[in-house]
């Protein structure tokens, strides 16, 4: 059966150039926050209605979400210059690690290897059905994010959007236009899992307290001396981190998204080689069967699109935030070998590698302004922050006043455990909510109306884990910040030439173009200033090619750092790339519910159909189980009560996996910059949740 959501019937009309599109009006943010909050959040602290459900993971056999977490052994796989996967994480995942060149470009490290760790959730269908689609390969950003974390909480979730809903077991596979898809992903060098390090400490509990001296001077701005001690703390961890680097042979010097690129390129070569193998595997497999039940013993032919040909496979990618960076690099070095290329919340590479990290914000008030106006028309009945005469002016005026009062105030909490609530935890806490707002502003909205009547108590809450510290490490906590900055520093200009006085000018540069987390932001180039460790190669353009397949660019409308404006700036030197708008605010699209967007990225990845240029998606009012709005009821149903129930179904499930994706994007450090402080800050929605549940 054809499904109207892969074929576009489920689509929002599409709205062209010239026509007026308004991306966020007051009355259709509070229907759309109204509506959405009250499917998931129920009664919150103080009479709040805005109330986090328990974070949760899919369960592609029972539909369903499950809290399970597995730890797995890493030190049980051999790294191969071959892939050879292993069960890993009892979720049907699939794991191994990669020999590659320590060093592609230079010839130092001959004989020095990396290991990268790749991590698969293995298609429905085996490599010799003809529905089987081949690999996608995702990268949740960063940079420095664990693609591994990433497919082991999300991979489901992911494979039910791009997968179609037909059960593979109950079609024909011969005539089926299904397509099934293996869903792949790695840690990038330096990063998590994949060996060697990048690691700026000798050990775990000095860069943790490291972090919570960092933690306690605060944000750029937030007294009189941060500044200097900021600058100061950075100079001596940017030595420490050089002195590593000395020999030559440090990881760190080899981290250049561009190292990552070709590492892409040798993993979707050597999974192709390994696709070839488990074809013939399968094939001689059933045929040594056929021979056992028959008693005659015949040779199988094997066709020849199972044979391995080298140099010729071609990437089919999904990458969010950095990710675009990283996948906008590929496209440029190698643009031959790009098939299917989606790129979600995308960076203006210019301004990345001149070290710049200054276009980011040109979209960042945007989302402030829809919490506020969010708050004032929902009113004081949804919002504790609004009256029955609020102004979204009025709002703003209000929650800067609050967050003000802790400046030379701080907000004292006793307890078993005390804590001091600062104007910079305020601050932090706001920055961390731009990135998913749909679940995040409910939650600042209640705990910014305490701080007002000075209870810090559910805030205190949330603090507690970004202030203690802690012994103990498991695998989570390799995402160390040094891989971060190794990379970011390593592919942007030398930025050791900047004094104090400079880049004193410059944040506030960045203060000005977003007064709600210029501040913070400045902290990315900070780190670069006094990053001593020069890559021995890096890529620093040009960006743009004539691709073998055209590439799929989303933004959205009110993106906190990355401007819907990089997306089509970077598209626009890709003959034949198309740009799809997301009407939403939020980082990259999974921020936000769409299932037009979500049609169009099937789509992409089914056939190769690009949505048509200027094609603009609107964000979901709400998840539930009826019907698209766009889709009048009375059509469905004429087609039969079968076929509406296939149809309802399939859109649920496709929304449901897609809710689990948003809440996991909005508890992780994915997210471009969102690594800041430690990347600390984003368990404040998973901590929530977790409390309210108890």
């Amino acid at each position: 059966m054809k499904s109207k959501f892969l074929h576009g019937e489920f689509g929002v009309p599409r709205r062209r150039k010239g026509r007026t599109v308004s991306t966020l009006t007051i009355a259709a943010i509070a229907i759309l926050f109204y509506q959405f909050f009250l499917s998931i959040f129920g009664s919150g602290l103080n009479s709040f209605p805005w109330r986090l459900s328990k974070p949760s993971k899919w369960n592609s056999n029972t539909h369903s979400y499950v809290n399970s977490s597995t730890v797995f052994d890493w030190s049980s796989i051999k790294s191969s210059s071959r892939l050879n996967f292993k069960s890993c994480y009892g979720r049907n995942l699939q794991c191994a690690k990669l020999e590659l060149p320590f060093d592609y470009w230079n010839g130092t490290n001959k004989d020095k290897t990396i290991a990268l760790a790749v991590g698969k959730l293995p298609a429905k269908v085996p490599v010799t059905d003809p529905r089987y689609g081949g690999p996608i390969l995702f990268n949740p950003g960063g940079p420095g994010g664990s693609g591994i974390g990433f497919i082991a909480s999300a991979g489901q979730m992911l494979q039910t959007i791009v997968d179609s809903a037909e059960d593979p077991h109950t079609n024909v596979a011969e005539n089926s236009t299904a397509k099934y898809y293996d869903i792949l992903s790695f840690d990038p060098r330096g990063v998590g899992e994949t060996s060697p390090a990048a690691i700026c400490f000798y050990d775990a509990s000095s860069g943790w307290s490291w972090m919570l001296r960092e933690l306690t001077e605060g944000i750029l701005g937030s007294s009189d001396a941060a500044l200097g001690r900021l600058w100061s703390m950075n100079q001596a961890l940017g030595s420490t981190c050089a002195r590593t680097a000395e020999d030559g042979d440090d990881i760190k010097q080899f981290l250049t998204t561009a190292s990552v690129a070709r590492d892409m390129l040798e993993l979707i070569e050597k999974h192709a080689e390994w696709k070839s193998h488990e074809a013939h595997r399968i094939i001689y497999t059933e045929a040594a069967e056929r021979s056992r039940k028959s008693g005659l013993c015949r040779y199988p032919g094997i066709p020849s699109r199972f044979d391995y040909k080298p140099n010729e496979e071609k990437l089919q990618y999904w990458g969010f935030s950095y990710g675009s960076f990283l996948g906008n690099t590929f496209a440029s070095m190698y643009p031959s070998r790009v098939s299917r290329v989606i790129l979600d919340g995308v960076v203006d590479s210019d301004d990345y590698v001149q070290t710049r990290w200054t276009n980011n914000l040109d979209d960042t008030e945007k989302v402030m302004q829809t919490f506020y106006a969010t708050c004032a028309a929902l009113g004081p009945a949804s919002c504790p922050l609004a009256n029955t005469s609020t102004t979204p002016a009025t709002i703003e005026t209000r929650v800067q006043a609050i967050i003000n009062s802790l400046y030379h105030n701080p907000l004292p909490v006793p307890g078993d455990t005390p804590e001091v609530i600062t104007y910079s935890d305020a601050r932090l806490l706001i920055f961390q909510s731009l990135y998913t707002p749909l679940l995040s502003f409910p939650l600042v909205a209640q705990i910014l109306a305490a701080i007002e009547r000075r209870d810090g108590t559910a805030f205190a809450h949330l603090l507690e884990p970004l202030h203690t510290y802690s012994c103990a490490h498991n695998s989570s906590d390799k995402l160390s910040s040094a891989a971060q900055y190794a990379i970011l520093c390593s592919d942007g200009a030398e930025q050791t030439w900047m004094t104090a006085d400079l880049f004193d000018n410059y944040w506030h540069e960045l203060e000005q173009r977003s007064p709600t987390i210029g501040a913070i932001w400045a902290r990315l180039r900070l780190r670069c200033t006094a990053w001593h460790i020069r890559p021995l190669y890096r890529f620093a353009g040009p960006f743009g090619a004539q691709t073998s397949h055209p590439i799929l660019w989303i933004g959205n409308t009110a993106d906190p750092v990355t401007p819907l404006a990089s997306a089509k700036k970077m598209a626009e030197r890709f003959p034949r790339s198309v740009v799809l708008t997301q009407d939403s605010a939020g980082h990259c699209s999974i921020s936000s519910p769409s299932v037009c967007t979500l049609q169009h990225i099937r789509t992409y990845f089914h056939t190769g159909n690009l949505p048509a240029p200027d094609t603009i998606c609107a964000a979901e009012n709400t998840f539930t189980s009826a019907p698209h709005p766009h889709v009048h009821p009375t059509t469905l149903k004429e087609e039969g009560g079968d076929r509406e129930e296939d149809e309802k179904k399939e859109i649920t499930l496709v929304q449901e996996a897609h809710r689990g994706l948003q809440r996991m994007w909005a508890e992780g450090r994915w997210g471009l910059g969102k690594e800041i402080f430690g990347g600390r800050m984003d368990g404040v929605v998973s901590a929530f949740a977790e409390r309210r549940r108890k």
